[in-house]
């Protein structure tokens, strides 16, 4: 019995260090891994959507990131521009707007469970806002581009016959589609914001097409063509196209009356468009209004004494060669940024004035521009003036609104509002010739 004791002891003895040499093993086995485990791997793709354009909404895709031997605990991405973003899981893209022109270098930092981190970084090239216009500065009216500030500019596009009504595709902004005549009709082209890869989305022969205007994923175009007579100078539709010029259908159905001007929502696949046609006699109240294609509908969403929405003044050698209805001028209703307001130009009267309007997308709370101004930047501000302002666009980032407006020695030229001032810009975007046609982000 006292061997088996002493055998039994001398076993469990035996067992118990070795319990103890394992489990301090695996603690140091543990410290080991602490000491020399592998750090996390730091990938980040950077995509800006080909838009380099002031204001920039840039996606940073972390989820390639990844821990060899653990897992990723958390993360820091640093925009380069004085913000950062914080958080645990590498899976969602990080989106992140850039408000500032400049180089930026944006830097990712992922920590593992054991402490250790990883870095990456990448490099964020944001250039200036721009306006894309047309201006006759030679014998024609060409495609212009210049900073929001009205400095560098130059030409897209000359010809030595007319280009009007640049829009540019939504998202990138790489693309510009515009109007161009031959001498002897107008089409629809596009081409890039370089002036490159110039490209006809219509071929009509006979009939006019103008005023594009990019679909909100920019798959399409809408644009007006008076081709459904081939031609008639009063039975003006609005048409759709498809961005490689294919598909090409009549949407609207305004006859006898016409329809002009399609502007495409930012927000929804909503139209606005001009004619001359009310819901009930067929002849608008003050010779032309703003109308909205919705879910396949049309209906009025402004209709006041003068014309609505396509008012702008005579221009010498312009209006006639477009074949435009009787009366009809070159401007066009506009969405802000949101879709939440259109800002249009207006006669308060027939032959009247024309100024600038804002009202909500639903055609209510309808005010001058200058009313607006005073409701959401400076109240009491004098912007007011005795000279036709016509043409508005939205600037991207909401900040004010560029449009066309005479400048006294018969030529008109492009003018800015910043709504957080109440100014205009003094002087002029623009100080060549004529200029029209304002386009920005869309």
């Amino acid at each position: 019995m006292t061997r088996e004791r002493t055998a039994a002891r001398r076993s469990a003895g035996k067992l118990a260090i070795a319990v103890f040499l394992l489990g301090s093993l695996l603690i140091g086995l543990s410290a080991c891994r602490g000491f020399f485990g592998q750090g996390p791997i730091a990938l980040m793709v950077i995509d800006n959507g080909g838009d380099t354009e002031l204001p920039v909404v840039v996606w940073f895709d972390v989820s390639g990131s990844t821990d060899p031997d653990g897992i990723i605990a958390s993360f820091t991405l640093d925009f380069g521009d004085g913000t950062t973003e914080d958080g645990v899981a590498v899976s969602s893209p990080i989106d992140h707007t850039y408000i500032v022109a400049g180089t930026y270098t944006a830097v990712l930092t992922v920590t593992d469970t054991d402490g250790r981190i990883g870095m990456t970084n990448g490099i964020v090239v944001i250039g200036p806002a721009m306006i894309t216009f047309a201006a006759n500065r030679g014998s024609s009216f060409d495609i212009y581009r210049m900073k929001a500030d009205g400095t560098n500019q130059g030409a897209v596009f000359a010809s030595a016959y007319d280009e009007l009504f640049p829009d540019l595709v939504r998202g990138a902004r790489d693309r510009i589609a515009y109007a161009a005549e031959d001498g002897l009709r107008w089409n629809i082209w596009t081409m890039t914001v370089t002036g490159t890869s110039r490209t006809p989305l219509t071929t009509q022969t006979l009939s006019n097409q103008v005023q594009p205007s990019w679909s909100l994923d920019a798959s399409t175009l809408a644009y007006a063509s008076n081709a459904a007579q081939t031609p008639s100078l009063t039975t003006w539709e609005i048409y759709t196209v498809t961005a490689a010029g294919t598909g090409a259908e009549k949407l609207t159905t305004q006859s006898p009356s016409w329809a002009i001007a399609p502007s495409c929502s930012p927000v929804s696949d909503d139209i606005l468009f001009v004619s001359d046609s009310d819901d009930d006699s067929g002849t608008a109240d003050g010779g032309s209004a703003i109308w909205k294609w919705h879910d396949g509908h049309a209906a009025i969403l402004k209709d006041g004494l003068g014309r609505d929405g396509d008012a702008s003044p005579a221009i010498a050698g312009l209006l006639l060669p477009l074949g435009l209805p009787t009366g009809a001028g070159i401007s066009r209703p506009v969405w802000s940024p949101d879709g939440t307001k259109i800002a249009y130009a207006a006669e308060a009267s027939l032959g009247g004035q024309i100024d600038i309007f804002v009202m909500h997308s639903d055609g209510s709370d309808a005010k001058t521009l200058e009313a607006y101004v005073a409701e959401v930047g400076v109240p009491n501000s004098d912007i007011t003036t005795t000279d036709d302002e016509f043409c508005p666009y939205w600037l991207e980032d909401g900040s004010g609104i560029v449009y066309a407006k005479e400048d006294g020695l018969g030529n008109f030229q492009l003018y800015k509002v910043t709504f957080a001032t109440g100014t205009i810009t003094d002087p002029a975007l623009t100080e060549l010739g004529s200029n029209t046609s304002p386009a920005s982000k869309r």
